[in-house]
């Protein structure tokens, strides 16, 4: 985690002075731009600002951010800083990493998806006719985690991160005794951010390119990217995944006696759904074509009790019987 600073959002400024770029550009988009792109005023960077949506993240966005680029002259000593959610975290590596064959990258993520997974990892990608699709592994030069950007976040983007912060429950005890004490999302701390994301680091320090430990990060993801593919990505990511884990965890019951009900529990008292909305036989279809799919077959990760999955292929038959479940 030496690339990992959980601060307050000043400490941008002794982050970007020990990198000493030729020149900083700060991408975000129109909803973080308003909120918290003044107090980046000292840096005396330029900025580049898109439309807030899952919709833009996608080529020819990164293709403007490209030409944009270009226009302000910058070069490979240069630094892009992504200062918003998830999807601008993923374009922001994709296009430093893209950008003259790699650039400076530096990520302040201001949501609590962002902060415990999107922004973690060096993942990058765009969607292309599926969820990221397109996309390298590009670690950024920094990462600052300043929990006082949560503060702006409604309670459905709270909510969108909680699944992902439940996700990391089932695989850490560590996490899921926070998540035992916490009552209701509102009382979520820096503390059980930082688990979350310690979980993450020591996960990818094992695998960076994903070529085997790192696919237990995948838990309720290969449901979850069906559905959101299915929803228009209406469904939102968080709220995706949450479904997912708990087709996963019905997966797990059915496989080694996972109890369920730890997930369920957890995920009805934040407010997360928990019901499939589309029917099984359309999710199956997506979960085929899913780039976790290796070699065509249909991969999951399996809950074998909190703190220990495993990834194998599963049967349809079973999972169709766990999407029928949660219908």
């Amino acid at each position: 985690m030496d690339n990992i600073r959980f601060g307050a959002l000043s400490d941008i400024f002794s982050l970007v002075s020990n990198l000493s770029p030729h020149m900083t550009v700060v991408l975000t988009n129109t909803t973080v731009g308003s909120l918290w792109l003044e107090k980046l005023g000292e840096l005396g960077a330029e900025s580049i600002v898109i439309p807030d949506g899952e919709e833009y993240k996608n080529i020819e966005t990164v293709k403007e951010i490209w030409r944009r680029l270009q226009e302000l002259g910058f070069t490979r000593k240069s630094l892009l800083i992504g200062l918003g959610g998830g999807v601008i975290t993923d374009i922001a590596g994709f296009v430093a990493s893209t950008y003259m064959r790699g650039t400076m990258l530096g990520l302040v993520p201001t949501t609590l998806l962002a902060q415990v997974d999107a922004a973690i990892g060096g993942k990058t990608g765009v969607n292309f006719n599926g969820k990221n699709m397109v996309g390298t592994f590009y670690l950024p030069d920094f990462v600052l985690v300043a929990h006082e950007t949560l503060s702006t976040l409604p309670r459905e983007e709270l909510l969108n991160g909680m699944g992902e912060v439940v996700k990391y429950g089932i695989l850490s005890r560590d996490v899921y005794s926070l998540l035992k004490d916490l009552r209701s999302v509102e009382e979520l701390d820096a503390a059980l951010v930082k688990a979350c994301v310690s979980v993450k680091m020591r996960v990818v320090s094992e695998d960076f390119r994903e070529s085997g430990a790192r696919r237990v990060l995948n838990l309720g993801h290969t449901t979850a990217h069906a559905i959101e593919k299915l929803s228009d990505y209406r469904i939102r990511h968080g709220q995706a995944v949450s479904i997912g884990l708990r087709v996963a965890a019905k997966v797990g019951e059915e496989l080694y006696g996972f109890d369920s009900g730890k997930v369920e529990e957890l995920l009805e008292r934040f407010g997360l759904p928990t019901r499939l909305p589309f029917e099984p036989d359309d999710v199956l279809r997506e979960m085929r074509l899913d780039k976790k799919a290796w070699y065509g077959r249909l991969t999951f990760v399996v809950p074998v009790e909190i703190g220990d999955v495993v990834v194998e292929e599963v049967d349809e038959s079973l999972v169709r019987r766990a999407l029928e479940a949660v219908r």
